[in-house]
């Protein structure tokens, strides 16, 4: 018998802070409700993940995850397992240029 774990998908805006403890993420879905976000081991490295997440928070880009959704005392929060941006900004791509 084998245990297969099943994530959810969600388009989210990445929103990044300086706090205590370094760099921290969260978002906003639907109803203004808040999510704070963790990062676990999975699909994609967390090093990665958090650089997609810092890049897309501050060209404004939404991100495609995989998570699952937990709450804890300070409230809901998304736990990461993988981060795809959707629109990948014109700056990485070589093929498109600037005017």
């Amino acid at each position: 018998m084998s245990l297969q774990v099943q994530f959810n998908k969600r388009t989210i805006m990445p929103v990044s802070y300086e706090g205590k403890r370094g760099i921290g993420f969260n978002a906003t879905i639907f109803t203004p409700i808040q999510y704070g976000i963790r990062f676990a081991e999975g699909v994609q490295p967390v090093e990665q993940m958090k650089a997609v997440m810092t890049q897309c928070a501050e060209n404004s880009e939404e991100v495609e995850i995989q998570f699952t959704e937990g709450q804890n005392q300070y409230g809901k929060y998304f736990e990461i397992y993988s981060v795809k941006p959707l629109n990948p900004s014109s700056s990485s791509r070589p093929d498109i240029k600037k005017d």
